[in-house]
């Protein structure tokens, strides 16, 4: 794709030397949509002429002075009157009055270029972060999702006609490959949360923000899942009831021995820190899951540049819901160690002011 950029970058700067004239109404195309240096100096001096007042004649040589001007010595010798006249030849734009779509393959690329980039440093963030810092990363995720809302503003910004020759749908679908390997996993947070749950189950109203999704391990995700579902019905738990609930659902089944494990582990009262912990590490390896599969969507010529950045931005989507649980888990009070305030001292002579009551209660 690289080199058929290049051709389109190159076709598109003959055509506009063919016909200057047309200049203005290519102004869709900003200078940092070019993939190289060169081409993007070029298409900013294009624009910074004032061609109404050039003659045919000069344009040659008005070009060249405004080359002259460029401050970066290696672009300018890039640029050689040799150099840029040679972009009119048929064999590097074929048809100048296509110039508009040219420019959108132009744009299409550069679209694709910058979703790989985004990805990376998606991916880049996630494994830099400290657990504690999950929601700091997060945040560069949200960032994440408003520029690909920019590229898609710069794709619609296109003409209409050229959009439609562009943008396709794609033959077949697309499935980014799987990582090989993931980023993060805590399997002594994920046991030590389990096995305090477990210990003492009336923790998991403290940790509502915690799915078991989070769990790598399937046999403590079953068991996690299996004490949630028995919650929700206010049901006992305990390692028996627990091991009966999971059998109802598919999938690998807890142990006796990983039960009698957690049974003899648990440590009451530390639920919501570790389960915090087990939260943010499971959200920092889906945000470099979800870099993973933006960069591999960005790689595939076969998604034009509306359908590339629907694809990314259904990828960013479990981030920005762990986004919101992390948020939710720092600021979730820590049940265990709340005392119910005394109560005020009775009023023996008289009834309590109605009024005052009420201002209390606001």
């Amino acid at each position: 794709m690289k080199r058929l950029t290049h051709r389109a970058e190159e076709a598109l700067l003959g055509a506009m030397l063919f016909r200057p004239q047309a200049l203005p109404q290519m102004r869709w195309i900003p200078p940092g949509t070019f993939s190289r240096p060169d081409h993007a100096a070029l298409w900013g001096v294009l624009h910074s002429i004032d061609f109404t007042k050039v003659a045919p004649n000069d344009v040659p040589a008005a070009i060249s002075a405004a080359v002259a001007k460029i401050e970066d010595q290696g672009i300018r010798q890039l640029l050689s009157p040799s150099r840029v006249s040679g972009l009119v030849d048929p064999g590097v734009c074929p048809d100048p009055s296509r110039a508009p779509l040219y420019g959108g393959m132009v744009l299409e690329s550069a679209i694709h270029r910058a979703v790989e980039h985004a990805g990376e440093q998606l991916r880049d963030t996630a494994r830099q972060a400290e657990v504690d810092q999950a929601r700091k990363a997060l945040e560069h995720a949200d960032r994440t999702g408003q520029r690909l809302a920019q590229l898609d503003a710069a794709w619609k910004s296109a003409p209409e006609t050229v959009r439609n020759l562009l943008d396709t749908q794609p033959e077949q679908p697309v499935t980014p490959v799987p990582r090989t390997e993931r980023a993060r996993v805590d399997l002594q947070a994920e046991a030590e949360t389990v096995a305090s749950l477990l210990a003492e189950p009336r923790q998991l109203a403290e940790v509502p923000w915690l799915h078991d999704r989070d769990f790598t391990h399937p046999e403590l995700k079953a068991v996690y899942r299996a004490m949630r579902t028995l919650d929700d019905r206010h049901a006992p738990i305990d390692p028996l009831t627990v091991a009966w609930e999971a059998q109802r659902h598919p999938g690998v089944q807890p142990s006796d021995q990983v039960l009698a494990e957690l049974q003899h582990g648990g440590n009451p009262g530390h639920a919501a820190f570790t389960g915090e912990q087990v939260l943010n590490t499971a959200a920092l390896d889906r945000m470099d899951a979800a870099g993973h599969d933006i960069r591999n969507y960005s790689r595939h010529p076969s998604l034009a540049p509306g359908v590339l950045v629907d694809h990314a931005g259904q990828a960013l989507e479990p981030c920005h819901a762990d986004h919101e649980r992390v948020q939710a888990a720092e600021r979730e009070p820590e049940l265990a160690d709340t005392e119910p305030a005394p109560p005020a001292p009775a009023e023996p002579h008289h009834a309590p002011d109605p009024q005052h009551e009420m201002e209390i209660d606001q």
